[in-house]
């Protein structure tokens, strides 16, 4: 694809197309001269410690300082803190022998920046040095006054950053500690208590530059110079699929911007990893006979701008291996059968069922039977070919949500937990917050009627279930059912005058399970404290925050709400059904109705799949087929309020998994009106 410049842009830039004049800004914006207000040892001031520390900055620094089109960025540079409170000062200087650092556009933005590195790199990452760093030697001579750049970092390889697109640009450092000497100043930063804010974001992992994963703070940035020239020819391609497999055809699209209004003239590209031009249309597809990693490569020219190249190292992976597997769980036992799913046709499976480096089997499909009691377990598994492996972790739970382990404990006046979308059907029977000492809890869980808005916009509507000041540590007992898709909201805390969270040891989303479906948990909360002020408020959700833990107990067996019922047209609501005790095999299941006419008859209609007929005057009807009709309450009138009904389940095997609709319906004698409820459908289980 072809983008072009204004003419007068274009004039500009073919004067200049040879030697373009370098340009310099400074973010934050309006940070150029003055000070920001705090420092920080991450990343130029760990010495000899091994880090790896991510910036994002969020578009608008640069088209706030007139930045209208993409740039080449060229060189970083970088100050060092006048606050007095930091040491030391002066400072000797320094050097690190290999430090990488890569650069990238954010597929997320700043705000919800994730702990995961890679999520935060899109597909233009780039290494833009590997090599050293050298810290220049110098003192402050005063609280808020600022002295010369200390680190300044010519780029091995230029970075093309295009900020009118909206997406956010990512620094990411890799500080390798061995070889380091010297003293280095803690670096000039703006966070988010400062007068103007960072807009932007730092990820910082302290266990190695190859971690992987670290902890975000929101408002953070590391004040950076960035010098640059106006980009005005961008070679870009994309490639579909990028992990074909033997013999599926990749389609190249070629997608360089240039200024030149005559467009491009050429294009060469190698596709196979063998030097020389492939093909030299626009686009072009390519059939992969081998196995193997590809670089491919696109050299574009235009009339005024001559040729550019890219490169794309290992771009294209045909027949790779990568690790994927489903699994499932005998009902009622901890036997779990496990199958492979992994693409690429492995020859080798490496099974670690407690993820303890012990490979446990070697089998394509295993089953694994876990201790007794075992509720959640981590697990790996490592799948390789003649010439590529993958690895994938995943954590099991049984007969519960798996949550992350306990980092520390949040005492607020706001209520945090996890929310994700529902992988399966499924029931919760119990809710319990661990790992605080406070003698009560409090639990509410959410029907969310959508994906909850990130802070600071808040949302709301669709609690199921509230339970207030519970004793601890006992599972609090509840029946909420969800269905495939739907959108699960989780708060839990103890005590009354604070929140006090049991919270996550890293932040971030959290890969979990629901009964053998993969989901992701992320973080959820409202403002409220709802021990002293009840759960049905406003709410949000923080993808970079660590999640407050709670255990939930879930089961296959479910009786799982659906539709929204019809009123009599009298003036009163629709009825409202919900199941209170689960459809099991050879136990009783509870539904209780909640009414609001007079004088009405009860009947409870029942039969196989959901429906939705509009029938008047009756409302509609949501179950798809009518084989039980039984009077409720022995047949008696009743008025506004709740009332039960019930039904045993036969002790039949051949009834597990089974599905039953049900739907309320009432007439009101008074008036020969109809109403009905929303409709239940049962999962019957064990």
């Amino acid at each position: 694809m072809q983008r072009f410049a204004p003419l007068v842009a274009v004039v500009a830039f073919a004067t200049a197309s040879t030697a373009q004049t370098q340009v310099a800004l400074v973010t934050p914006n309006g940070y150029a001269g003055t000070a920001g207000n705090v420092g920080s040892f991450w990343p130029w001031a760990n010495g000899s410690g091994s880090i790896r520390t991510q910036f994002l900055i969020d578009s608008s620094h640069f088209t706030a300082q007139g930045v209208t089109t993409p740039i080449i960025i060229q060189q970083l540079r970088y100050r060092p803190c006048v606050q007095t409170t930091y040491l030391p000062n002066p400072w000797s200087g320094g050097s690190w022998p290999n430090v990488r650092i890569d650069m990238a556009t954010s597929p997320l933005d700043w705000a919800v920046a994730s702990a995961t590195f890679a999520n935060n790199l899109g597909l233009d990452h780039t290494t833009v040095l590997q090599g050293p760093v050298t810290v220049n030697p110098g003192t402050t001579t005063g609280f808020g006054v600022l002295v010369p750049w200390y680190i300044t970092i010519p780029l091995t390889t230029p970075f093309v950053y295009d900020p009118t697109s909206g997406n956010d640009l990512t620094i990411d450092i890799h500080v390798d500690g061995q070889g380091w000497f010297g003293w280095s100043r803690p670096a000039d930063v703006v966070d988010g208590s400062a007068t103007v804010p960072a807009l932007g974001s730092r990820v910082h992992g302290a266990v190695g530059p190859s971690t992987t994963t670290g902890i975000v703070t929101v408002q953070n940035g590391l004040v950076t110079e960035f010098t640059y020239v106006p980009a005005v020819l961008i070679p870009a391609f994309s490639a579909t699929p990028r992990t074909p497999s033997l013999g599926q055809p990749v389609h190249f699209k070629d997608q360089t911007w240039t200024a030149d209004p005559g467009g491009i003239t050429s294009w060469a590209w190698d596709v196979d990893g063998v030097p020389g031009t492939d093909y030299t249309t626009q686009n072009c597809s390519h059939i992969y006979t081998t196995e193997g990693s590809r670089s491919v490569k696109l050299r574009v020219t235009t009339a005024l701008f001559g040729t550019q190249s890219l490169k794309r190292t290992d771009y294209v992976s045909v027949d790779m291996v990568d690790a994927a597997f489903s699994f499932s769980i005998a009902p009622g036992t901890t036997i779990v059968s496990f199958t492979d799913r992994s693409p690429g046709n492995p020859t080798s499976w490496a099974w670690d069922f407690q993820n303890d480096g012990i490979v446990d089997s070697t089998a394509q499909n295993p089953v694994h039977t876990y201790p007794a009691g075992t509720t959640q377990s981590p697990f790996r598994l490592t799948v390789a070919d003649a010439w590529s492996s993958d690895t994938t972790t995943f954590h099991i739970g049984l007969g519960i949500v798996p949550v992350p382990a306990f980092g520390w404990l949040n005492s607020t006046w706001s209520t945090r937990g996890f929310w994700f979308r529902s992988p399966t059907r499924f029931s919760v029977i119990s809710a319990r917050v661990p790992d605080v000492t406070s003698g009560l809890q409090n639990v509410a869980i959410f029907r969310l009627p959508a994906v909850p808005v990130p802070w600071p916009a808040v949302s709301g509507g669709g609690l199921e279930f509230f339970a207030l000041n519970q004793p601890m540590p006992s599972p609090v007992a509840c029946v909420v059912s969800f269905d495939v898709g739907e959108y699960v909201g989780v708060l839990g805390a103890c005590s009354t005058a604070s929140m006090m969270s049991s919270l996550a040891q890293l932040p971030g989303p959290y890969s979990s399970s629901v009964l053998g479906a993969a989901t992701t948990l992320a973080s959820f909360g409202t403002f409220f404290n709802i021990g002293a002020q009840g759960a049905d408020h406003p709410y949000w959700q923080d993808p970079g925050a660590q999640i407050a833990r709670v255990i939930l107990e879930v089961t296959a067996c479910a009786a799982i709400p659906y539709g929204t019922g019809s009123p009599s047209g009298l003036g009163p609501a629709a009825p409202k059904m919900r199941t209170t005790t689960l459809p099991i095999l050879g136990q009783t299941v509870l539904h209780m109705v909640e009414q609001h006419d007079a004088f009405v008859l009860q009947l409870m209609a029942g039969g196989f799949g959901r429906a939705s007929v509009a029938l008047p005057p009756f409302g509609t009807i949501l179950i798809g087929s009518l084989d039980l009709l039984q009077v409720m309450n022995g047949g008696a009138i009743v008025g506004p309020g709740t009332t039960a009904w019930s039904f045993s389940v036969p002790n039949l095997p051949s009834l597990v998994g089974a599905t039953i609709n049900f739907q309320n319906v009432n007439l009101v004698f008074t008036s020969g009106a109809w109403s009905m409820s929303n409709g239940i459908e049962w999962v019957i289980g064990l």
